[in-house]
């Protein structure tokens, strides 16, 4: 039974909050707490073990059952999940990943590329990938077509590898845009027929 919900953004602390507000509502019309932890900014200095503290300290200070919990990554928060649970196994409620990526960006991020540098630490290896595909819980993929990061391949992959039931939307975006409404309501919709 999913009680708790953890939304982990991707990269630049808020990224993705656009649509939390909305997201919040919905998992709490559900009778399930939501959690939105603040992940550290490009002014913080984004790593991987930064993410780790921010989690880990939510995990501590809400006393929150893994076990009941439903975590959703976003962006790089994805990659986030996949290494951090294949290091730290443990059965979740499920997992949602909104445009997870298995490999660095097809397009450029930023016009500044040094902020790339921020998501080395992010990528896991074959076989943190291996290890998070086989933990007991169901996994669902969400991602568009035209996502302005990643191509479809790239993206189609990253469901593979975590063996995740895929959620397509060919208009989609990358997610992290208020504008993106499909995106919120085809997540709402895999709560709804998985975990609500």
């Amino acid at each position: 039974m999913v009680k708790n919900v953890i939304f982990v953004c991707g990269l630049g602390g808020d990224a993705g909050m656009t649509y939390v507000a909305e997201l919040k509502n919905f998992c709490e019309s559900k009778s399930m707490n939501f959690f939105a932890p603040k992940m550290p900014n490009f002014e913080d200095g984004i790593t991987y073990q930064k993410y780790v503290e921010s989690f880990e300290n939510l995990l501590e200070h809400k006393k929150i059952n893994l076990s009941e919990t439903l975590v959703i990554g976003q962006s790089a928060g994805t990659n986030f999940a996949v290494k951090y649970f294949a290091n730290h196994p443990t059965i979740l409620s499920g997992y949602i990943s909104v445009s997870g990526f298995s490999a660095k960006p097809d397009q450029p991020l930023f016009k500044n590329s040094t902020k790339l540098s921020a998501l080395e630490s992010f990528y896991a290896t074959d076989k943190e990938y291996e290890i998070f595909k086989n933990l007991l819980f169901p996994k669902f993929s969400i991602y568009g077509g035209k996502d302005c990061f990643f191509t479809k391949k790239n993206l189609k992959n990253y469901a593979t590898k975590i063996g995740a039931k895929e959620y397509f939307d060919k208009n989609g975006v990358h997610c992290t845009i208020a504008e993106n409404v499909r995106t919120h309501l085809l997540l709402h919709k895999v709560i709804e027929e998985n975990f609500a």
